[in-house]
């Protein structure tokens, strides 16, 4: 009966057009079939598996390279600000020097119509005048002192005049000098910044092909899967249809077997008539119910004592509104906080402070300047301008700081705090400004209070 099942099936099949040749049987797969799927899904699982292992591995090397990147644009940020204070003391150096050599050269001029004057006077001879034009001996002591004093003052004013310019120009040359290593420095740190920057995209490009890899093989993986799962259905299928012809075929020949499965079922609620004896215990539970009665005795007692708890909330009350004083908001935390939230979903970009894009010491600095506080363009420095604190004393508008030494000098990445454990940055190159958990990427280094 069985074979003539399957070769009916067969012949459906067939007629439907759904069979290959004559001797393949689609609709009942052979275990050989199954292993073979089975062997594909495998295979195909495998596959994700090692690409899933190559995609974690090239992950954390991007993430290890998005590390050298921040610290590569915040050391730009700095040489950045360097620069700006190097350039400034130039030129004020350079100015003080210019001056300086105007003073000098005014000083020079005096001193020589000091010189022509004299001269056109009699030069040495105005000495002996004031000899023989003398009344007495006091008249040419004074006369004589006051020539003397009138030279000197005029040779120190000129004297220091031009050491005035010595030294200004002295200042100047050094501040030339430390521009020429600042603008150095900044090119140095431009030129890291970008092969960092070409890394981080180098990297990206490994991670995207990998990910393509693994999509792929996902697909392959569903699709073997999805096909076990067929064949299985197909096979469970006709099995089934099997079992049941069979046990047709064992009622019609022997027809005194179908009361025994009909006798079974009934056993079960008429065979149980002690089982009605089994609600006598539930008069039990009434019984208990009969214990009630004794605590309406008790409650006589409790009412002296409702008195006491009406003094003790009075007094509470007023303890409870001293509590939220240790914890004030930060002068322009909250303006701070609100321009952060303002900027959410701007793009990151490489040394960039708003509008339209940031980086993360770019946007804690616009930040903190709209809570009314001047900050630079520099984690580090932001990080050498506040107040540590801890965590557990973190208030919105506080700044969070990654370092590489746990110390200010080795900051390369800042977040602004704004509560419940989350904080508002710039992360990296091809995110946008979000919100984001305060431990969600490497823990922070330390916490700072503006």
């Amino acid at each position: 009966m069985r074979n003539g099942m399957l070769a009916g099936v067969f012949a459906t099949a067939l007629a439907a057009g759904v069979v290959g040749p004559a001797f393949a049987d689609p609709t009942v797969p052979t275990e050989s079939d199954i292993q073979d799927s089975r062997d594909a899904e495998a295979a195909a699982a495998g596959d994700v598996s090692a690409l899933e292992a190559r995609l974690a591995e090239l992950s954390a090397q991007v993430d290890a390279l998005y590390i050298q990147a921040a610290k590569a644009i915040e050391a730009y940020n700095g040489a950045r600000v360097l620069l700006e204070q190097a350039t400034e003391t130039e030129q004020t150096a350079r100015a003080a020097a210019e001056q300086r050599d105007a003073e000098a050269e005014q000083a020079r001029i005096e001193l020589g119509r000091m010189a022509s004057a004299t001269y056109s006077h009699g030069g040495q001879l105005a000495g002996v005048g004031m000899v023989l034009g003398a009344d007495d001996g006091q008249a040419l002591y004074e006369g004589m002192g006051a020539l003397r004093a009138v030279t000197r003052s005029q040779v120190t004013i000129a004297q220091r005049a031009r050491d005035a310019r010595h030294d200004a120009d002295h200042a100047a040359a050094q501040a030339a000098t430390a521009l020429a290593e600042r603008t150095t420095a900044a090119e140095q740190a431009d030129a890291a910044r970008a092969a960092a920057e070409a890394a981080v995209a180098g990297q990206e490009q490994a991670v995207a092909a990998v990910e393509a890899q693994r999509s792929t093989a996902i697909a392959q993986l569903a699709a073997a899967r999805g096909t076990t799962v067929a064949l299985e259905q197909q096979r469970q299928e006709a099995l089934e249809a099997e079992q049941e012809e069979l046990e047709q075929e064992q009622a019609e020949q022997d027809p005194t077997e179908p009361p025994a499965p009909t006798g079974q079922p009934s056993v079960g609620p008429p065979d149980d008539p002690t089982v009605p004896v089994e609600p006598t215990t539930p008069p039990q539970p009434t019984t208990e119910p009969s214990q009630p009665p004794q605590p309406t005795t008790e409650p006589p007692p409790p009412p002296p004592e409702p008195p006491q708890p009406t003094v003790e909330p009075s007094p509470e009350p007023t303890e409870e509104p001293e509590e939220p004083d240790p914890d004030p908001p930060a002068d322009g935390a909250e303006a701070a906080v609100d321009y952060a939230y303002a900027q959410l979903g701007k793009p990151y970009e490489w040394g960039a402070d708003g509008p339209g894009s940031f980086d993360c010491s770019g946007l804690t600095m616009r930040a903190w300047e709209a809570g009314g506080v001047d900050m630079p363009h520099w984690s580090v420095a932001q990080a050498q301008q506040v107040d540590r604190v801890s965590y557990s004393d973190l208030r919105p508008g506080d700044l969070i700081f990654w370092s590489d030494n746990g110390q200010a000098s080795g900051v390369y990445h800042v977040g602004l705090y704004i509560g419940g454990g989350q904080m508002i940055h710039a992360p990296r190159p091809g995110k946008d400004v979000e919100v984001q958990d305060v431990f969600y990427w490497v823990d922070p280094s330390f916490y700072g209070r503006v």
